[in-house]
């Protein structure tokens, strides 16, 4: 059998591959292997640590259900942990089962880890370059296939969501191995192509719904091209193999949906699935110009304007080429931007909310590059002699490279941008909070509370699947009011996002730990176990005991393999802010006996020395602060004073503010702090973010409970958006006191290039 001659603009060879000169497949190799090796680095940076707030918190909750299957046994997927067996009821049919069913199978051998949550998905991304590069090579030629390969690891979104253990990944991977089948079956006519062809696929329909409109487009053109079109469409076709192909890979379509249809029916979830495609789906009567129009930031951000305009003249020209000249692996290219296209419009309320809706592009403009370097390489052999004739497909790679090298350019930021913000990059304005403090602390309580101890978190917690995913198994339930005694097993609040009136009562209930913003109250048995002074007359008398997070910069390996976007983090006591939170609370305080080092130590030996009435020692303090300080300044109308910023260079770029109070502040008051871009980055091709975000979080000690005189720090973490950034602060709420300097209004406290 040999492949129709508008297959490719190269001859084939034996094997069905197009003929390249060998210097091409040199060249092909290796850049396909540096993409290779360039992407799974990616995918594997930071696999080792712990999972936390965002889109990546899914990844949490894929090992949430993986766990729950080894533990109870049960086929479905369950996202939370529960003392007893779950029933089908409780299972998550909103998608396939497969990507749950795989980290179950790593999980089962490897045992529970934060790394299992992302092995799955950190293996699947460093096989897809390879397959682009044979899908390419093999449909086009080894420069289109390199050019595909490296396309595709240098896409911003393909970078942010290289370890992202969800469902475009294995979706992409998959689909891609079943194309590649299907490449190879229409040039070699083996069997074992369409057992390559068809497994691929199918395990994509299992990864997610997506898988099911590429296999359909596919057979769909299949059915016309092996058995409605004359052969002199797209050529000679051996109709019993086609046929064979065909027939296995519908009736594994069929069977795949027939099962999960069947699966979400016996567990009652039918209709639910049903109604959550019609909630993503909502916002469809919008006009399409105007929805891409609000998103044209995040589509921007995640491609590059380089990566889109690539993409457009890939797909047109593949189009041109399949109707015109009737290259039929044209069409492939065309079917993955169909699935991705489908996703992306269809399902607008998705993509409203999730950045990696269109995820699934990444693969099919990888392809159109490729089909573009074929033709390129083919036009220049049409028209060169010699030397130039037979470079012409390395040349038409090496044009390619110059607009990937600007997409790169872009990519490299936004892989940092949203390994720093858990995938959400600006959250449409949104506060973003990593909660790598968080989770530190709730694996600190894990290691000392007994297994059957119930946890609960207040509202102000914002509980994620990281959060109930680092508790290992326990039993937690979120967004818990106060309880009205002392907690049958723990209870965790972050006193930033807790009213004021809510602290008082569970201070004056019993015995508090506190843990930076953190406070956690428990049954007399884990106050105990917890506290620093081991818990003496637990629940008995109201106190305070507070420990602080102890941060420092990682090692390189930590940074590699365990985080390079978070401090690694110690929990240790704290006398300075226990003698805070009790003097704050109108408990009985002994000033630390230890003298200041950090600036935040130095502000409460300042507020100290002024509630002992020792005037000269809270001077000394204050003028020691302000030379930690760089001069930002802003006075408020009733003797509120912003003295200076900090700002802390790192792994974590921290900004402190230091504020001096007037006194105490109107209920709801606080110190805002927001940021602009009001410059795109050199070089970048991608529009400057547009969106004005909100980076400051509420102060742990509420201002309505200030004292006149006293110091507080707002520390704000900073995760820079590309380009020239400007924050600025004020105060903020109702009854907020009015800036007194010329103008009013905010005042800038830090501008990064």
């Amino acid at each position: 059998m040999v492949l129709p001659p508008r297959a490719t603009t190269l001859p084939r060879g034996v094997d069905g591959l197009p003929i390249a000169p060998a210097e091409e497949v040199r060249v092909a190799r290796v850049l396909v292997t540096v993409a290779t090796a360039w992407f799974t680095l990616v995918a594997a940076w930071e696999m080792f640590g712990p999972v936390l707030a965002g889109h990546y918190a899914s990844s949490a909750s894929v090992g949430i259900m993986a766990e729950n299957m080894l533990r109870w046994r049960i086929p479905g997927p369950v996202w939370e942990y529960t003392a007893a067996r779950p029933t089908p009821a409780m299972y998550y049919c909103h998608h396939p089962w497969g990507i749950f069913w795989t980290t179950a199978a790593f999980m089962e051998v490897l045992g529970r880890s934060d790394a299992v949550c992302r092995l799955p998905a950190v293996l699947l991304s460093a096989v897809t370059p390879p397959l682009l590069y044979a899908v390419g090579r093999s449909a086009y030629r080894p420069a289109a296939g390199a050019a595909a390969a490296v396309t595709f690891v240098v896409l911003p979104i393909t970078l942010s969501f290289a370890s992202f253990n969800a469902l475009e990944v294995p979706v992409m991977a998959w689909t891609l191995l079943g194309v590649w089948g299907y490449v190879r079956l229409v040039q070699t006519w083996r069997r074992r192509w369409i057992a390559v062809s068809a497994l691929g696929l199918t395990l994509g329909m299992h990864a997610d719904w997506q898988a099911f409109v590429l296999a359909g487009g596919l057979l769909g053109f299949g059915a016309l091209r092996g058995f409605l079109l004359p052969e002199g469409v797209f050529g000679r076709v051996a109709s019993r193999r086609y046929g064979q192909w065909w027939v296995v890979t519908a009736s594994a379509a069929v069977l795949t949906g027939l099962m999960y249809l069947a699966l979400f029916q016996r567990a009652g979830k039918l209709v639910d699935l049903l109604q959550s495609y019609g909630l993503r789906s909502y916002g469809n009567e919008a006009p399409i110009l105007a929805v891409l129009a609000s998103r044209r930031y995040w589509i921007e951000l995640m491609f590059t304007p380089v990566g889109l305009a690539l993409g457009a003249v890939g797909a047109v020209a593949c189009a041109v080429r399949f109707v015109v000249r009737r290259r039929e692996m044209d069409a492939l290219p065309l079917l993955f931007l169909l699935m991705a296209t489908v996703q992306y419009v269809v399902f607008r309320q998705g993509a409203d909310i999730h950045i990696f809706w269109p995820h699934q592009a990444a693969a099919g403009l990888g392809l159109c590059v490729g089909a573009l370097v074929d033709m390129g390489a083919g036009g220049v052999a049409s028209r060169a002699r010699g030397g130039l004739a037979r470079r012409a497909g390395i040349a038409a790679a090496a044009v390619a490279l110059v607009p990937l090298a600007l997409i790169l350019r872009d990519g490299i930021p936004a892989l940092v941008y949203a390994r720093e913000t858990g995938g959400r990059f600006n959250e449409k304005g949104l506060l973003i909070d990593s909660d790598g403090d968080k989770t530190a602390l709730l694996r600190w309580l894990s290691a000392r509370i007994p297994r059957d101890v119930p946890v609960e978190l207040h509202p102000g917690m914002k509980s994620t699947w990281a959060q109930i995913w680092a508790m290992e198994g326990r039993v937690v339930t979120g967004d818990r009011p106060v309880p009205p005694g002392v907690p049958r097993g723990v209870y965790i609040a972050d006193t930033r996002f807790m009213p004021d009136a809510a602290q008082a009562e569970l201070v004056r209930r019993g015995r508090v730990l506190a843990v930076g913003p953190f406070w956690v109250v428990g049954t007399p048995a884990v106050m105990a176990a917890i506290t620093p002074e081991g818990g003496a007359a637990p629940g008995a008398v109201p106190g305070v005991e507070a420990m602080s997070f102890e941060e420092r910069e990682p090692s390189l390996w930590s940074w590699v393999l365990i985080s390079g976007t978070e401090p690694e983090r110690t929990i240790v006591p704290d006398p300075f802010l226990t003698w805070e939170l009790r003097t704050h609370f109108g408990l009985a305080a002994e000033p630390p006996a230890a003298a200041p080092v950090t600036l935040e130590q130095r502000r409460i030996a300042h507020n100290a020395a002024l509630a002992a009435g020792d005037a000269a020692g809270a001077a000394a303090h204050l003028a020691a602060i302000r030379e930690m300080l760089s001069p930002v300044t802003a006075h408020f109308e009733d003797g509120t004073e912003i003295l200076g910023v900090s700002f802390q260079q790192g792994v974590r770029p921290l900004l402190t503010m230091l504020v001096q109070a007037g006194g105490p502040l109107a209920a709801g008051v606080n110190l805002a702090v927001r940021s602009r871009v009001v410059r795109r980055a050199m070089l970048s091709t991608t529009m400057a973010d547009p969106v004005e975000r909100e980076v400051g979080l509420p102060l742990p000690i509420a201002p309505e409970r200030w004292r006149k005189g006293f110091l507080y720090a707002d520390a704000v973490p900073i995760r820079k958006r590309p380009g020239a950034e400007v924050f600025r602060a004020a105060l903020r709420g109702k009854g907020a006191p009015r800036r007194q300097e010329e103008g009013g209004g905010a005042v800038e406290v830090l501008r990064l290039p």
